[in-house]
């Protein structure tokens, strides 16, 4: 055997798929793999703690170790395990979308606490902007999605200590965005128009075109109004690094 199959052997042998390689112990490679195993359910019920309470230990551990047997680690760092047990969950409960989504919610927060750092534009900076062309940038740890269910609701109570509500699927479509203000994560839920908003202006459109998009949208007298509103939400809540 040469070291290339003896390697991917021992990596199968480790994750369960095949008997211990030659020349290994078979109870050596047992305690090696229960370890290797163990490290990884670890690493997913530190990372989504309120996923956890929320689901209750037996059905988070049964969902996380079938994760951890599909999926092995692609990073020196385990800080970036657990990347895709979000998407898991949501197909895994998909008539539970308050699962995956509070999976996605812890993921998202503890990746937003160790994301790159970005001061806030100073307002005092944007009193000659032309906004008909402005783009805007935004900090480097916004991160949002759509969601169903009351998912922010959710996640505060298990925070706080208090009884969640019961989950409950949203009739209007929402969003949810999670971003970090200096050294404190932050998330927020926001309108389906709000979230269209921000997939315009963070692939480049200009601020004059999330306008004219609202206007086409909900006409021009409330897109102003709008348009303004989301505007100064985004500059108070630390969201925006440069108009341009």
């Amino acid at each position: 055997m040469n070291l290339r199959d003896l390697q991917r052997s021992f990596v199968a042998s480790l994750l369960g798929d095949a008997v211990p390689s030659a020349g290994a112990s078979a109870q050596g490679m047992s305690v090696y793999a229960h370890a290797y195993r163990s490290q990884l359910l670890a690493c997913l019920r530190d990372t989504h703690a309120k996923t956890r309470q929320w689901i209750g230990e037996e059905a988070f551990d049964s969902a996380a170790k079938a994760y951890i047997a599909l999926h092995r680690p692609r990073s020196w760092s385990l800080d970036d395990y657990g990347e895709g047990f979000a998407s898991y969950l949501d197909d895994k409960w998909p008539n539970d979308p308050d699962v995956g989504e509070l999976a996605w919610l812890d993921w998202t927060l503890r990746r937003a606490f160790s994301g790159a750092d970005a001061m806030p534009v100073e307002r005092a900076s944007l009193t000659n902007v032309d906004w008909d062309d402005a783009v805007l940038t935004f900090v480097p740890t916004l991160r949002w999605r759509y969601v169903r269910s009351n998912v922010a609701a959710l996640w505060r109570a298990l925070d706080e200590d208090n009884s969640p509500p019961m989950a409950v699927i949203k009739d209007t479509p929402l969003a949810l965005r999670v971003w970090r203000d200096g050294f404190s994560t932050r998330f927020a839920s926001m309108s389906a128009i709000e979230a269209t908003c921000l997939d315009l202006m963070t692939t480049g459109a200009s601020f004059g075109e999330m306008c004219s998009d609202l206007a086409a949208r909900l006409g021009e007298n409330d897109a102003a109004n709008t348009a303004g509103s989301l505007l100064g939400d985004w500059l108070r809540e630390g969201l925006i690094t440069a108009v341009g």
